[in-house]
């Protein structure tokens, strides 16, 4: 899964259903910008529009054909279409397809395509190549497993393709709703090999591949043969005012932040959580601010002693004063209780409350439910013990997790007023996911950004993933929660499924993040959609300044 993300987007099912709810300088060489005088869209006449927009993200792509990566970013989104997404209010609308039906009982699944869909290269984009594309996923993608419900593909005509599911798998939509599942040119992958295909993929979205400098850059180029049915944009075919994205690489905060103010890049993705408050202030910057569809959190290794011991793990969670670390994090983040954010399919407020009023901040309680387990400072040295053992933890925190790496002192220093001592061990965030996989730790600060609760079977399912934590009716009931359609009765298996986990604790949340998208103000046009702060670039338009 993607860290940032464990990198997909996830949906309910059903067509009609609306979904509840997303310094130094860093010089590059690129292209110019071309400049021509134009009319803009407002239909006011404009000397010049900037025909080039330049977004920098943090990270560079691990490859760009979206089946081979095991997570995705703005490359992908912008060079394939996706069947179906999420609209602004987070409901299924097409994308590609121009329709789709359900079956009753939630197995059959049939997508209709425009007749003279096409691939970026010109290749028809039939019924057939949607199925070439979803074998290929499941021969060669890291999370091949997301099509494993699909039994059969029937291609009825050219433009009609039949999935024939071996239950109901309402979390398959998470991936149909993404860069993931979004149908590449498996022609083209057969005809060149992976490798290739990896560095110059072929589908259907609004641009093309036109070179990757490897450190530096991605050049994307207009898709002429790019057609969408998605409602909410009102150019449905290739921009006519952006003719290339630029998609440049750096990965040190400040300096995208220098390259944003300077002019010299459009879109900024990653904000850093210090730099929000300042650019708030600056009027040539919008922010654009989404809700994570996840929760940052502490992992617990609940087969270690002591935090075999729920009243342990209790105290801590009770310990936390998450108010206190929002206000570090200049409230950049909603302090968090249970374990689904708003941001994600079956959230329920009201397991969200039950969280708070179990666990609200309380040192007093806290220090009671250690007095329960044996836990007592006996020489007043402020470190509780037990059979003359002093009650000390290492918490891994991530070096390149801004709000995780600034919320670990704090954390120390609350749960030292209760007596517990915490040392603190920096990794980088690949590291520890490591550690955590192989259950090295004790305590780790972990982060999750899935939008469908089928994310929790990795999380506290006791065969998927958490080989530490083993609940029965917690397994049975994300097992169950992948195959209910109803999104009133999904809802309810969740909740009953957090209920229990706020009686284990086998993760301990803190908060949900706010992440921001930084603009120039001279981008117009651009659409920042939830969960994942996804750029629908379709209606924008660049005033030269």
């Amino acid at each position: 899964m993607n860290n940032n993300a464990v990198s997909k987007l996830v949906v309910a099912m059903l067509a009609l259903i609306v979904v509840i709810a997303l310094v130094s300088v860093y010089f590059v060489l690129m292209p110019s910008p071309t400049q021509t005088p134009t009319t803009s869209p407002t239909g006011t006449t404009t000397p010049q529009l900037k025909r080039t927009l330049v977004i920098a993200i943090p990270e560079e792509p691990m490859g760009l054909d979206v089946q081979q990566v095991t997570w995705s970013n703005e490359v992908h989104d912008l060079i394939f279409q996706p069947l179906v997404v999420l609209d602004p209010n987070m409901s299924i609308v097409p994308d590609l397809a121009l329709s789709w039906e359900v079956s009753e009982n939630g197995t059959v699944i049939i997508f209709h395509l425009p007749e003279g869909a096409k691939f970026s290269n010109g290749d028809p984009l039939t019924a057939e190549a949607v199925k070439e594309s979803i074998e290929r996923y499941k021969s060669i993608s890291p999370y091949a497993e997301d099509f494993a419900d699909v039994q059969e593909m029937v291609v009825l005509d050219t433009y009609t393709l039949k999935l024939i599911l071996s239950k109901p798998a309402p979390y398959l939509w998470a991936v149909l709703v993404t860069n993931y599942g979004a149908p590449v040119n498996a022609k083209v992958a057969r005809e060149v090999g992976n490798d290739a295909f990896n560095r110059l993929p072929v589908g259907s979205g609004p641009y093309k591949v036109s070179e990757w400098v490897r450190g530096s850059h991605v050049v994307l180029v207009r898709n002429d043969n790019y057609r969408t049915n998605m409602p909410f944009v009102s150019n449905k075919g290739p921009n006519p005012y952006v003719d290339e994205v630029i998609v440049r690489f750096i990965p040190e905060d400040l300096t995208r932040i220098a390259e944003l103010e300077a002019g010299r890049v459009d879109i900024v993705r990653g904000v850093p959580l210090d730099e929000v408050k300042r650019l708030r202030e600056n009027p040539n910057i919008k922010l654009y601010e989404t809700l994570s569809p996840g929760i940052h959190y502490i992992m617990v290794n609940v087969l270690k002693e002591p935090l075999n011991d729920v009243r342990v793990r209790q105290a801590i969670m009770i310990a936390l004063n998450r108010s206190e670390i929002a206000a570090v994090l200049d409230n950049n983040v909603v302090p968090w209780y249970s374990f689904l954010s708003p941001s994600q399919i079956c959230y329920n407020k009201s397991v969200e409350s039950l969280g708070e009023s179990l666990y609200s901040h309380d040192l007093n309680k806290a220090k009671e439910l250690l007095k329960e387990a044996g836990w007592v400072d006996t020489n007043g040295d402020g470190i509780v013990d037990k059979n003359g053992v002093p009650l000390k933890l290492t918490l891994l925190s991530p070096t390149d997790d801004p709000a995780l790496k600034k919320s670990a002192p704090l954390i120390q220093a609350q749960l030292a007023k209760i007596g517990i001592s915490i040392e603190i061990k920096e990794y980088t965030y690949d590291y520890i996911r490591d550690l955590t996989s192989e259950w090295n730790f004790e305590l780790a600060l972990r982060r999750f950004s899935w939008a469908d609760p089928d994310i929790l079977i990795y999380l506290v399912h006791s065969e998927y993933g958490n080989y530490t934590y083993s609940n029965p009716e917690v397994d049975e009931l994300l097992e169950l929660g992948r195959s209910v359609t109803d999104m009133t009765e999904r809802t309810k298996v969740y909740s009953r499924a957090q209920e229990i986990l706020l009686r284990d604790l086998p993760l301990i949340p803190l908060f949900v993040l706010k992440e921001y998208t930084a603009v120039n103000k001279n981008v117009k046009g651009l659409l920042v959609l939830p969960p994942y702060g996804t750029l629908i670039i379709n209606d924008v338009w660049i005033e030269q300044r």
